[in-house]
């Protein structure tokens, strides 16, 4: 797992690098190593942005964006957003694996017995 952080209109600081990389691992558990983040984390004006782009082993790409007034609000949001679209894939697979062929290769039939009278 590697995430790197950009900061652009913004001092780097530890506390926003520590504390997007502890909600990344959120977004990690859910795919395949290796695992590539790219955050850019900027300010404008008022306004606290930041875009999310997740390259998982075999995957495809994951892109999240989140703008607020508060940096650490808005990495609280994106890591929350990323959070959701990669389990939601991830539900999505194992149930379409777990669905197989469908209702004609599963060898039963849903034919109704009448019961004697």
């Amino acid at each position: 797992m590697r995430l790197e952080i950009t900061f652009r209109n913004i001092e780097a600081s530890d506390a926003l690098r520590e504390r997007a990389e502890k909600k990344f691992k959120k977004v990690a558990k859910h795919l395949r190593e290796p695992i590539e983040g790219h955050l850019v984390i900027k300010v404008e004006k008022h306004r606290h942005s930041a875009e999310l782009t997740v390259h998982a082993a075999g995957e495809q790409t994951f892109k999240a964006q989140e703008v607020t007034d508060d940096m650490y609000a808005t990495i609280d949001g994106i890591m929350n957003k990323a959070e959701r679209t990669v389990r939601r894939h991830k539900e999505r697979l194992i149930d379409k694996h777990q669905a197989g062929a469908g209702e004609e290769g599963d060898g039963f039939t849903t034919e109704e017995v009448a019961e004697p009278a």
